[in-house]
């Protein structure tokens, strides 16, 4: 009997996350009317990629072929040393403003802010694309101010319109879309 409930309760929430996965907006944003300006279009091109948790040598390591690839044609860096706290959307933030966690605002992935009297979590999608909660100037508001097209795909606070400005190109979090579709976009 315990058995049968286990996998009725299992076939319930599979049934339910299902539904939630496939109701997910899985589409690009495009704000349609942006250009570069022509003064951008000589200079060179900035591509910021942060794989969470992927350590500085794990592409050679593990001989990464598009990595090493585009690394041989640029920048990469060495090492790197997070912010404190070392939390996906604390350091994330970071990097795209240049600030530490404690002037940007986000100093974890969930925490409670007793000015606002209010819960900041980055499984609340309403919290999460409320611009308030983000100081700070990102780097696809920075571009798109110089006239400069940009590009996001789910860095933290790109879905949020700080500012009032959006990255051109842009996609809303979601765990519709596979890690193996990820890296093919």
């Amino acid at each position: 009997m315990f058995h049968k409930k286990n996998l009725l309760f299992f076939l319930f929430v599979s049934v339910v996350y299902s539904s939630i996965v496939q109701a997910q907006d899985t589409t690009q944003k495009i704000i349609a009317g942006r250009s570069n300006a022509s003064e951008q279009m000589q200079k060179p091109y900035l591509i910021l990629i942060s794989a969470d948790g992927f350590r500085y040598d794990l592409a050679e390591k593990y001989n990464a072929t598009f990595l090493k690839t585009i690394s041989a044609g640029g920048v990469k860096a060495t090492s790197m040393k997070p912010c404190y706290p070392s939390l996906t959307f604390p350091n994330h933030y970071s990097i795209i403003t240049g600030l530490y966690p404690s002037h940007h605002g986000i100093v974890d992935n969930s925490f409670y802010d007793k000015m606002r009297n209010q819960f900041y979590s980055i499984r609340n999608k309403k919290v999460v694309e409320d611009p308030s909660w983000y100081g700070g100037t990102p780097l696809w508001v920075l571009a798109e101010r110089q006239k400069l097209l940009s590009a996001s795909f789910y860095w933290v606070g790109s879905e949020s319109h700080i500012d009032g400005v959006d990255p051109t190109y842009y996609y809303n979090y979601n765990e519709a879309i596979s890690i193996d579709r990820r890296i093919e976009i």
